[in-house]
């Protein structure tokens, strides 16, 4: 265990955007006397002078952009630091196919979902799931760019509108089973192999982000829903997580998404867990106290 008697090592704080997360996260680290290294990627280029005190350095991965923070934390750990969490989950994270196909392959049950590299294929990804369908970019956040599809009108519209995006990537989609659209979601946060607690997000809106103003309250106590919010943040080798489930009409539970920089500041408020303290505390432990993700 960590000595209280020793002067805390610093934790470095990856971020560009200081939102209430940022602020709560900084603010812990302030109260627990560790020193703040806050690195902004936008001004990283990792030049010598941007390398000085990286090595053996726990960054904490805060950054809002899914590609800045990959990228930031390939080079990082290619630079002797340990950022939590790690490239590899950030990026599968930052990919809703990545995310899909680990889940998938670790037994999770997750809605069908098929790749659509072009408008051609995402039809007949939509004809074979069924209406309602779901198309989703392959990369975004606070359902940004998530459409709900009901009819061959729309799904022409969508793909349409993709199509003439301007990168492969971007063009690129998935198209997923509709589970029970419009009806509540569920959020867990998964910290250290330990799951938190959960969430119900519901709002007037198919979409049940809290950016799109859902309200949230805790959700009691689920065994089912606790050890499949561990199991897919393991399979996406995130030590801290947010993972996204909804009820399917048979009763069961179905995992939608994992985030590996998760928002919780509705989670706070309805839980009354402090996260943040959870978060701090996973990173400033000794490497071999935190529960890595198996």
């Amino acid at each position: 265990m960590n000595d209280p008697g020793r002067t805390p090592a610093p934790l470095g704080i990856l971020l560009s955007t200081v939102r209430f997360e940022e602020r709560r996260l900084l603010s812990e680290l302030e109260r627990r006397g560790v020193p703040a290294v806050r690195l902004d990627p936008r001004a990283m280029s990792f030049a010598p002078g941007d390398t000085e005190g990286l090595r053996g350095l726990t960054v904490l991965n805060r950054e809002i952009s899914s590609q800045r923070a990959a990228l930031t934390a390939e080079s990082l750990e290619a630079f002797g630091a340990r950022p939590l969490n790690g490239a590899a989950a950030t990026r599968v994270c930052g990919n809703k196919w990545s995310t899909y196909l680990r889940l998938t392959e670790h037994g999770i049950p997750t809605p069908t979902t098929l790749l659509a590299p072009t408008p051609e294929t995402g039809l007949e990804a939509v004809e074979s799931i069924g209406y309602p369908a779901v198309i989703k970019p392959l990369s975004s956040s606070w359902g940004n760019r998530v459409s709900l599809i009901t009819d061959r009108y729309a799904a022409d519209a969508v793909l349409e509108h993709c199509a003439a995006l301007p990168s492969a990537v971007a063009r690129t989609v998935i198209v997923q089973e509709a589970v029970r659209p419009g009806s509540p979601d569920i959020r867990g946060i998964v910290v250290g192999g330990v799951c938190l607690g959960a969430v119900v997000r519901s709002s007037g809106d198919w979409r049940n982000n809290v950016a799109r103003g859902a309200t949230v309250e805790p959700l009691p106590p689920d065994e089912e829903v606790d050890r499949l919010c561990v199991r897919a943040a393991a399979a996406v080798g995130a030590t801290i997580a947010g993972v996204d489930l909804v009820r399917r009409a048979d009763g069961g539970y179905t995992v939608l998404e994992v985030n590996s920089r998760v928002e919780f500041q509705g989670f706070e408020r309805a839980t009354g867990v402090d996260v943040a303290a959870r978060i701090v505390e996973a990173c400033t432990a000794e490497p071999s106290e935190v529960r890595e993700p198996v």
